[in-house]
């Protein structure tokens, strides 16, 4: 066998190993079953419920306030972390404990905004004897109460509660000492 037969015969044994070598890696790359994958659709991550809070109390929570010539307005500005959350302030009389004399003033709704931004907000009271038929008492209990749920309706049968809310409802409060004699007014 001359020299150019022996190298034509190396060159086809190389080009038959190559070829078999890239066959084989192509076909083993290749798999036999082709699975389509879709996307993978979960529910958000919720964000955990705060409680709303109170960022003023006008007068201060807590104080005791004498009524004079003219009952004080009372005033209360709260916000709550979780934007999209609408409010409830609700105002209560002679309470807590819950008792006979017990009157709930005024519950006021506060939207949340547009934009879903928490934003302070007012809610406003001025207790009055005879239209919120407060007890015949020369003092009362002024408390407040500030919820993201709306307040659930007593249960017959059920020990009242003035400050129910839904289970997943979170709620703070504040409360003042009113002087203010009662037992004179006309009911």
């Amino acid at each position: 066998m001359t020299a150019a037969a022996r190298l034509r015969l190396v060159a086809r044994m190389l080009l038959c190993i190559s070829s078999r070598t890239i066959s084989i890696c192509a076909l083993s790359l290749m798999s036999a079953c082709v699975l389509p994958i879709g996307p993978d659709f979960q529910d958000p991550l919720s964000s955990p419920n705060y409680a709303p809070y109170f960022v003023d109390t006008l007068p201060l929570a807590g104080s005791i306030v004498t009524a004079t010539s003219t009952v004080p307005q009372f005033r209360v500005t709260v916000q709550d972390p979780n934007g999209g959350d609408d409010l409830q302030v609700r105002w209560i009389a002679d309470y807590p404990p819950f008792t006979d004399n017990t009157r709930v003033i005024l519950t006021t709704p506060i939207l949340h905004a547009a934009s879903g931004v928490s934003q302070p907000q007012d809610a406003f009271v001025t207790p009055n004897c005879t239209i919120d038929s407060l007890a015949k008492i020369p003092s009362h209990q002024l408390y407040v109460v500030v919820a993201d749920r709306p307040f659930l309706d007593p249960v017959a049968g059920e020990p009242v509660d003035v400050e129910a809310l839904p289970p997943d409802g979170r709620k703070d409060s504040r409360s003042w000492t009113l002087d203010l004699d009662c037992s004179q007014a006309p009911q």
